[in-house]
């Protein structure tokens, strides 16, 4: 099935494309259970996923590797989800592969040979890529939006995000970098700034997530906060088997 979907001429069978993926527990902190999952792509020979895609913009294939995890995290993660009461599935994509002419008549090949419904579907916007048209994006963003799907914002506060994209793109959901929460429980400013960013957000009806949390303590203060999602190890680390304990 996937392959039918990635109908590239290029070399499939390539270093770059022996991908799997992970899945870590998104947690909802207002009703303490898992309100999905981000799949994290993972390539045996090639540990950092950054450096695994600047490898595949230099040999100009981004596109296809990007739509290939897509394709292969969205399959994976169906086939594990049928006999629980599926949640919402998180897939990182670049800007320019949603910018791509070709990307939503993908979209719904793969849509339409799943079981997975748009709204169990949001799309994470990777931070590290530039925004070139930010109109165009917006378009297309708020296109997906009208079909369904969810947009998140990933990694506010870190390379490219930045609250003048997460204002024009007006997305479902914005996540917060872990720097947030680097020594959260020492710093007064980021408990302070973590209240407002979710104050004013919510207000927007825009969901706001916290990464990187790893203690119980930061847990509470971002529930203290007013944040609604978290991500991190003291939540789950990423599995290739989806994990449904609580924590």
């Amino acid at each position: 099935m996937t392959a039918m979907l990635f109908d590239s001429s290029r070399d499939r069978s390539s270093q770059l494309f022996n991908v799997h993926h992970a899945y870590q527990p998104i947690y909802s902190l207002l009703d303490d259970c898992v309100f999905g999952y981000e799949s994290l792509i993972r390539n045996p020979e090639i540990k950092n996923p950054e450096v695994l895609f600047s490898l595949a913009m230099q040999q100009d294939c981004l596109f296809d590797l990007d739509l290939f995890s897509i394709v292969n995290s969205v399959h994976t993660f169906e086939r594990q989800s049928r006999h629980s009461s599926a949640p919402r599935l998180s897939v990182n994509v670049f800007p320019s592969t949603l910018l791509e002419p070709s990307f939503l008549i993908r979209l719904d090949r793969l849509m339409s040979n799943v079981s997975l419904k748009p709204d169990q579907l949001t799309f994470e916007l990777n931070e590290a890529e530039s925004v070139m048209s930010l109109d165009k994006l917006k378009a297309v963003t708020q296109h997906l939006k009208s079909l369904g799907f969810a947009i998140a914002l990933d990694d506010l506060g870190k390379g490219q995000s930045s609250l003048k994209i997460a204002l024009e793109l007006e997305p479902d959901i914005v996540k917060l970098d872990r720097y947030f929460t680097i020594d959260l429980g020492q710093s007064v400013k980021k408990q302070t700034f973590l209240k407002w960013i979710s104050a004013y957000f919510i207000s927007e009806g825009v969901a706001v997530t916290l990464e990187g949390i790893e203690t119980a303590a930061e847990m509470s203060i971002a529930k203290q906060a007013g944040i609604q999602f978290g991500q991190g190890y003291f939540l789950g680390r990423p599995n290739p088997q989806l994990l449904y304990a609580p924590i």
